[in-house]
């Protein structure tokens, strides 16, 4: 366990897992939202308790002198439509409906409770399983409860393993997944809450509902709220428990890199054919010798840690200066996203040495600034652009 966020990311970095750490920081916007939910709902109640005593005491200010049957003097009260307590709550400045308002923060409760524990599946996606991690946008807690199951991984981390076994097989768990799943895609649940006047008691309370031939009981709300938030800390602490003892072997990270050797550039006036710019790392041994497939992340560490996904769509091998003898071509394409990920490249085994620069001038060229994440050469008659590149991205 780290009690230092910089500790933990540079050992994130160092084993090559960084882009775990984007959803460890999701996971605790998840629990925030949780944690604003319960306290806006209490403070709901809080407050419509308040109007309530308020209300009473302004009632029971104005008894209206009255003469019963059998002569005797007395005093009534009248609560009518007209003088009913009014329970209007401001959000922003605008009156809300304080019914609306606790509707909408419970399904939020159990909604982002749901998403904190999918969050914490894609870390243990990203930085355990790394170069075998399953697409992000297709992994929840039952695809990493299921996958973390199998034979091999159960094997290569017993303790995540255990964990994730542990939280599917909870009651509580079971009960998150089913409210969570019955209010956002199916229909609403009977909940109540209802404030007690004249010495009755408020009610807050879950209601019951039947899901997958399962029998959910009805709940005092406070009681269940406190018992979820609850559970949602202790699962996320056994968790990184089991992480951080697990990230470090290093299982699945073979040929990831944090840098590339560069990008060359050149572009001369008036001879836009010659316009050329292309990525490269250098050679490591001969091409051939060199891995099928690496995984690359952007990213550096002074001063505090940096990273990028890496944006080209070849990557060249080059031998010296401008000896090219091979490339790397990119599994997939990305968009603009904040979202990182090792971007896989594969080796080119049919297409190797200078042609392979002759293909990149084919394509759109795209000319670099100076950045943090690769040195910049650039070569150009133009003194605008050598200008240009200077300046930080």
């Amino acid at each position: 366990m780290y009690t230092d966020d910089y500790a933990f990311q540079k050992d994130l970095l160092n084993h090559h897992v960084y882009s775990a750490w984007q959803f460890i920081t999701y996971t605790r916007k998840n629990i925030d939202v949780v944690e604003y939910c319960f306290t806006t709902i209490k403070t709901i109640i809080e407050k419509m308790t308040i109007k309530t005593v308020r209300w009473e005491q302004d009632l029971f200010s104005d008894f209206v002198e009255d003469i019963v049957i059998d002569g005797k003097k007395a005093k009534r009260i009248s609560v009518t439509t007209e003088n009913h307590p009014v329970y209007e709550l401001r959000v922003a400045g605008e009156k809300v409906d304080p019914w609306f308002l606790f509707d909408k923060l419970l399904r939020d409760f159990y909604q982002y409770s749901m998403n904190s524990l999918d969050s914490i599946s894609q870390i243990a996606n990203a930085g355990l399983l790394a170069n075998n991690n399953k697409k992000v946008d297709s992994v929840d807690f039952q695809k990493m409860a299921s996958t973390f199951a199998q034979l091999t991984y159960k094997t290569a981390f017993p303790k995540t393993s255990a964990w994730f076994e542990n939280v599917n097989s909870s009651s509580e768990f079971k009960y998150i997944e089913a409210i969570n799943n019955r209010t956002k895609h199916t229909a609403d649940i009977s909940n109540k809450l209802s404030m007690g006047i004249l010495g009755s008691s408020n009610k807050a309370e879950i209601g019951p509902f039947f899901r997958k031939e399962l029998q959910h009981g009805k709940r005092n709300l406070a009681d269940q709220l406190q018992a979820t938030l609850d559970f949602l800390n202790q699962v996320w602490n056994d968790f990184l428990v089991s992480f951080c003892d697990e990230f470090i072997l290093d299982t699945y990270v073979a040929n990831r890199r944090h840098e590339i050797g560069g990008v060359y550039q050149q572009k001369w006036k008036d001879e836009p054919d010659q316009d050329l710019s292309y990525a490269f790392i250098p050679v490591e041994t001969d091409f051939s010798s060199m891995p099928d497939t690496i995984h690359i992340l952007l990213a550096y560490d002074r001063d505090g840690i940096g990273a990028h996904i890496c944006p080209f769509q070849n990557i060249l091998v080059r031998e010296g200066e401008h000896n090219i003898v091979g490339r790397y071509i990119a599994d997939d394409t990305v968009g603009e996203d904040c979202l990182l990920t090792y971007r896989r490249y594969r080796k080119d085994e049919n297409t190797a040495g200078t042609v392979c620069m002759f293909y990149e001038q084919q394509n759109d060229t795209t000319f670099y600034h100076h950045n943090p994440y690769f040195n910049v050469t650039t070569v150009s008659n133009d003194d605008d652009l050598l200008a240009r590149s200077s300046l930080p991205f």
